[in-house]
Formats: structure tokens, C-alpha cells, sequence
């Protein structure tokens, strides 16, 4: 398959997410991929459909996820959730999963997939963290190191034991879910990267390579190693 389909959620409507939006798609179809956006709550999306006519999907950053998804009360630094965005995503994550399809999760991606296996999120590390993990004016610049564990497919994929990545959350992975392994870390201890055990394809990262990726050939590189799989998929 000369172009794979690439399922990616739609983010919320306003010119910042737009803007975030067109540079996951932006870095895709560098990559070689076409796409197909998925509106939550829209009648038109089935979800075992959805899974059936993409070769991979994409689930990108956003707003907090429901605490009470992963056992918890909401926090007052916690973020207003979209409910209906996180039943959608959800449902689609577990359907993809199940087919195994090839995935990247960056950011809120990341943080769902660890929610889907089981795992718990810190709601709030800025009293914790000695870099500065979300920093939206450098979202275009390496900001902090990340650790890469050295049989990750990671670490496989850009041949390095560390890189240098930016950064926008202010929560992070906790308890990790049963199935995952850690595959990155920055120098503070917050997980940046996780990994299902013997899934076919899976990158999810806490960093936004998305912005990074058109200067930095080590983030173009993921894009690439994903519609790669993709490709391999269809």
C-alpha cells in the first residue's frame, strides 16, 4: 500500500487546536499517509468501522482525562475533561488495540493508554518537576532529556540511549497499567515514553514530536517508522 489511511480523533474546535491539529496531519502526510479524522459524537463514526478501513491511528494530545476514569477525584488543578471525547477515544483505543493495529499516542494518547490498561495519572506535577514540562512557548525546541530504555523499540528505532525532547503536560503517568513497560524517563522520574508488551506496533510518547519533527530528524523519523508500519499493515 502506496498511501495508508490513518485514523486521527478530532480535537476540539478553536484556532489553537486546529493549529495542533494540522501539525499532526502536517507531519503524516510527510510521512506518506493519508487521513481520515474522526469526530467524537458524530452519528457518521462507527468505531468497528473506523478500525476496519485505517491501517493505523493516531491519538493526540488534548485536555485532562476524566480522574474518575482511573479511580480518582478530581483535583482542583486538574483540567476541565471532555467527557465526550474520552468515551470515544476510549472505545476506539480498546477496538484498535484488539484489532492490532499500529498506533502512536503522543501525549493525552499516551496518558489514555496507560488509562485503557489499568494505569492512574498524576493530575498535576508542577510542585514535583525540576524541568519545566510544560512549556508552550518552546514547543518547537528541545527543552529536557529523555532516557531511553535499551531494548525499546525506541531505542531501536533512533539507534540512541538518550534525546532531547520538548515538553506540554502538566500531568503525567503514575501507577503504570499491567501490560506496559516503561520506555523512557526524564532525568525528574516522570515516565516519557511506554510500550505494550508484544504488541505488533505501538510508539507512545509524552513529549509533542509533532512540532519538533520538521527540524529534529529523530521525531520525523517516528512519523516515518509509523506510517511505515501502517504500510507493512495494509
Amino acid at each position: 500500500m502506496l498511501y495508508p489511511a490513518i485514523g486521527i480523533p478530532m480535537l476540539r474546535k478553536g484556532l489553537l487546536s486546529r493549529f495542533g491539529q494540522f501539525k499532526y496531519i502536517r507531519c503524516l502526510q510527510r510521512a506518506g499517509a493519508t487521513i481520515q479524522m474522526l469526530v467524537p459524537g458524530a452519528a457518521s463514526v462507527d468505531v468497528g468501522e473506523a478500525v476496519s478501513q485505517c491501517d493505523g491511528f493516531l491519538f493526540p494530545g488534548g485536555p485532562d482525562i476524566q480522574p474518575d476514569l482511573y479511580g480518582q477525584a478530581p483535583l482542583p488543578a486538574c483540567g476541565e475533561p471532555d467527557a465526550m471525547r474520552d468515551a470515544f477515544e476510549l472505545s476506539l483505543l480498546k477496538a484498535v488495540l484488539a484489532a492490532e493495529k499500529p498506533l502512536f499516542c503522543i501525549g493525552r494518547g499516551m496518558q489514555l493508554l496507560n488509562v485503557a490498561y489499568g494505569g492512574t495519572l498524576l493530575q498535576d506535577i508542577r510542585n514535583e518537576q525540576e524541568y519545566q514540562h510544560f512549556d508552550f512557548f518552546h514547543r518547537a525546541s528541545a527543552t529536557h532529556p529523555v532516557e531511553l530504555a535499551p531494548d525499546s523499540l525506541l531505542a531501536k528505532l533512533l539507534e540512541a540511549d538518550f534525546i532531547s525532547v520538548n515538553s506540554l503536560h502538566h500531568q503525567a503517568v503514575d501507577k503504570i497499567g499491567q501490560g506496559l513497560f516503561p520506555s523512557a524517563s526524564s532525568p525528574d522520574g516522570f515516565l516519557e515514553a511506554v510500550e505494550p508488551e508484544g504488541y505488533p506496533f505501538c510508539l507512545a510518547v509524552q513529549w509533542s514530536p509533532q512540532y519538533t519533527a520538521a527540524g529534529t530528524p529523530a521525531q520525523r523519523q517516528l512519523f516515518r517508522a509509523f506510517v511505515d508500519a501502517c504500510r507493512r499493515q495494509g
